[in-house]
């Protein structure tokens, strides 16, 4: 969380605080359940590590959906973004808007 948030999760509410402390792994998974490795990237042997930000409401809606760090490959950045707007509908909802960032992870094995 330190490592993702930096200052500006002491900045966040306490109701944000603990919705990220309970929630940010399983968004994660979820998020990875959805995940599917870009065509080109896999041909072109493409790993790298998305920083995607948005902000989740109690409905359960998002808003503000960016790319905070490259993973330095467009294919890959551009497909974060595609699997956070899928895979959102199934993340717990907070009960208050929140802040969420995640890493989203390639690598060939």
């Amino acid at each position: 969380i330190q490592k993702l948030y930096g200052k500006d999760f002491e900045r966040m509410g306490k109701e944000e605080q603990k919705f990220i402390k309970d929630n940010l792994g399983a968004i994660g998974k979820i998020t990875e359940k959805y995940l599917r490795y870009p065509d080109v990237s896999a041909r072109l042997r493409q790993q790298g590590a998305s920083v995607v930000e948005f902000f989740l409401y109690p409905n359960g809606d998002i808003s503000d959906l960016r790319l905070l760090d490259s993973s330095g490959y467009r294919p890959l950045d551009k497909n974060s973004i595609e699997t956070i707007e899928i895979a959102y509908k199934d993340y717990p909802r907070p009960s208050v808007k929140t802040k969420i960032r995640i890493y989203v992870q390639y690598s060939m094995y």
